[in-house]
């Protein structure tokens, strides 16, 4: 399989809104789509993505240059990136072998930088189409196990769901049957205690208000002496302190 062609649309290096090398991939829409994105060039940034589209705009900022890419959004930010910092080196090495060291207006329209760095983005570019090309790669293959993976697992999962349903109908069946079970259990013990009459629902009903005054009485007594016998405690031993203090019944004297 060849290489993806055009993933790199355009790139450029520039300063101050001035273009100092621009590669073009063959679209002039790209150059006044570039000179846009850098009139809007990110502040205070070193380096900035965007995807608009099926297209990765990259920024990397530097040193007053801002080295700018628009890109095909199968790659990644990260190969951008480093494609960017490889074009920056390799524009410093250029500027670097003219001499030119920073030299703003000896940069614009170098024929020198221009041809050294032609070259050397070539190369940069046909690294960055075969990271495109894996890159490609890996969302078929991805792609294809995935649906081999779910056309796989589809009948183990219906047949699974059918033997969930067939537990969950057994198990609503024994639930159905223990509510009967408690139903009846209860009827029979109600018919064990009663008959059902008028007569026997009153008897029980009497029976039932007789027991419970009984127990409330009885605990009121059974209160009643616990407290008389607090009482009498008390006083016992008051009276004891109070005779080993008279030494008997001197104080009455």
């Amino acid at each position: 399989m060849g290489l993806i062609k055009n993933t790199v649309h355009y790139c450029c290096v520039s300063r101050d809104n001035q273009i100092l090398y621009a590669y073009n991939g063959g679209d002039q829409s790209n150059e006044n789509l570039a000179a846009l994105c850098l009139e809007k060039s990110p502040p205070f940034h070193n380096w900035y993505f965007e995807s608009i589209g099926k297209r990765r705009f990259g920024f990397l900022i530097g040193d007053g240059f801002v080295y700018f890419a628009i890109v095909d959004e199968v790659l990644g930010k990260i190969s951008v990136l480093r494609f960017l910092e490889h074009l920056r080196d390799e524009f410093k090495k250029a500027a670097r072998k003219n001499n030119i060291r920073g030299s703003f207006t000896a940069m614009i329209g170098s024929v020198n930088v221009e041809d050294q760095l032609v070259p050397v983005v070539s190369k940069l570019i046909a690294s960055l189409e075969r990271v495109a090309e894996a890159a490609n790669n890996d969302l078929k293959t991805s792609n294809v196990v995935e649906a081999q993976t779910n056309s796989t697992k589809a009948p183990l999962l219906g047949r699974l769901n059918n033997k969930q349903e067939k537990k969950k109908g057994k198990d609503h069946v024994i639930s159905l049957r223990g509510i009967e079970l408690e139903e009846e259990h209860s009827k029979s013990n109600d018919r064990g205690h009663s008959d059902g009459s008028p007569a026997a629902a009153t008897s029980l009903k009497s029976r039932g208000r007789s027991s419970g005054s009984q127990s409330f009485e009885w605990k009121w007594r059974r209160l009643v002496q616990v407290v008389l016998a607090v009482d009498a405690a008390i006083c016992l031993t008051l009276f004891g302190i109070w005779l080993g203090i008279c030494q008997g019944i001197k104080c009455t004297r």
